[in-house]
């Protein structure tokens, strides 16, 4: 597989984790704040900023980069345990 037919790939997929994700919340099928839906978000925004970066568009990497870390954050809170209260 020569390196445009791997960025065909990496975009597809990307394209597909963030497509598929939003239909399966929009039917109802898993929360915004599921572990799933989060993920699928990070990992598809992160292959798009990649190839983004790879076929030079700056705007589509900041859009795509910015997605994948809030992605990521929320993604974290999710992942991290509830902190117990302060007195």
């Amino acid at each position: 597989m020569d390196p445009e037919e791997v960025w065909t790939v990496v975009s597809v997929t990307g394209f597909l984790l963030l497509v598929g994700a939003y239909l399966v919340n929009q039917r109802g099928r898993c929360a915004p704040t599921s572990l799933r839906y989060l993920a699928a978000n990070a990992l598809g925004a992160g292959l798009l900023a990649s190839y983004s970066a790879f076929i030079n568009e700056p705007i589509f990497v900041a859009l795509e980069g910015f997605w994948c870390v809030a992605s990521l954050l929320a993604l974290r809170r999710v992942l991290r345990p509830p902190r117990a209260a302060q007195d």
